[in-house]
């Protein structure tokens, strides 16, 4: 059999879009392989989901610099853009690249910093794979592949469902959900004039407040008066998230870049209305099941979010069916298929 290595070292934060990527991944992986021996490099805090069907290599300071690698590997896959570990010379290597959203989040200096070493990334790699039409459309614009073969796999997603659960903190009104991590491109500031305009909602937003951007959301949500109806929860448990997709009456994801847009799909997996921007890959994996706002200007905004409310309430049972047959598009056993396919493709 041939030997197949897969950084996973992101599991080291759950909390990410690319930590619950590359646990996944990997649980797909296990199930669907049939042909590859499997090896995953992992964080020492992986330590309780390894499964016996595989080998691990702890991913440390000793690993990076000096490794060892105990045997051959046939291929090598890089789950993100700029791995922790590099592959050795001496076997294929897969590149997965999720965005390019440095070029928004950095200034120039920093961003051409940031290009010039995914040049060399995909000068390592021998394929490259990318997980939306939008960011292979970047990376062809931006970086040299010379003549290298790009791909795009989408996500799979799966949302774990946990249904005797109730969160820890309860909305005290009908209320929005949306989560990410808190830097300006999520946008989540937008949010706010819309709720001032809307009465009768609270809004939930998930994820690590305790950032730059989140303590200057923070200042405006009490400048607004809004601390009883705009409520940041911090990081929250699978089973709290899962509760809120549940019982949200919309998500909203005013996001201005994104690779991909798992959360979009997770709502979409419960039935829910998705609101989000008409930037980056998001009309791409929301598709004709998304409501989008094309600027920030409030009333505008309220209009769309109206408009799309009313809709999904016309016929609820239709509407939820409608936006759960679109979330399914979006597999981990289509996504790891393609993958399947595109490794012995490499090697034949």
């Amino acid at each position: 059999m041939k030997r197949l290595l897969v950084d996973i070292y992101k599991t080291n934060n759950l909390h990410s879009g690319l930590g619950q990527f590359s646990l996944n991944f990997h649980n797909a992986l296990l199930q669907f392989n049939k042909k590859w021996e499997l090896e995953f490099l992992a964080p020492a805090e992986f330590k309780d989901q390894r499964s016996p069907d595989a080998i691990y290599r702890e991913a440390n300071f000793q690993s990076r610099y000096f490794p060892k690698l105990g045997g051959k590997i046939d291929l090598w896959h890089s789950l993100q853009q700029f791995p922790s570990h590099q592959a050795p010379k001496n076997c294929s290597q897969i590149l997965t690249i999720h965005d390019l959203n440095f070029l928004v989040e950095k200034n120039s200096k920093k961003a051409d910093a940031y290009l010039r070493k995914l040049q060399k990334n995909v000068d390592r790699a021998d394929v490259i794979t990318s997980i939306s039409d939008y960011t292979k459309e970047q990376i062809k614009a931006k970086l040299d592949l010379k003549g290298k073969e790009i791909q795009t796999i989408h996500n799979g997603i799966k949302l774990q469902e946990f249904p005797n659960h109730k969160a820890q903190l309860v909305p005290t009104e009908k209320f929005f959900f949306s989560i990410g991590i808190f830097s300006a491109k999520k946008n989540f500031h937008s949010l706010l004039p819309v709720l001032e305009k809307m009465k009768g909602f609270q809004l939930l937003i998930a994820g690590d407040s305790n950032t730059p951007y989140g303590e200057k959301l923070k200042l405006e949500i009490k400048a607004k008066n809004l601390e009883n109806r705009v409520v940041l929860t911090g990081k929250i448990s699978d089973a709290d998230k899962y509760w809120y997709y549940k019982n949200c009456e919309a998500f909203l994801f005013p996001s201005l870049a994104e690779g991909f847009g798992m959360p979009v799909i997770e709502a979409m997996t419960q039935g829910k209305a998705v609101f989000s921007s008409d930037q980056c890959s998001l009309p791409e994996i929301g598709g004709n099941a998304s409501f989008y706002w094309t600027n920030f200007e409030p009333d505008s905004m309220l209009q769309i979010l109206e408009k799309g409310l009313e809709e999904a309430e016309k016929d609820p049972k239709e509407f939820q069916q409608k936006q759960k047959k679109h979330a399914a598009q979006f597999s981990w056993e289509s996504c790891i298929q393609k993958y399947l396919k595109l490794y012995n493709q490499t090697l034949s």
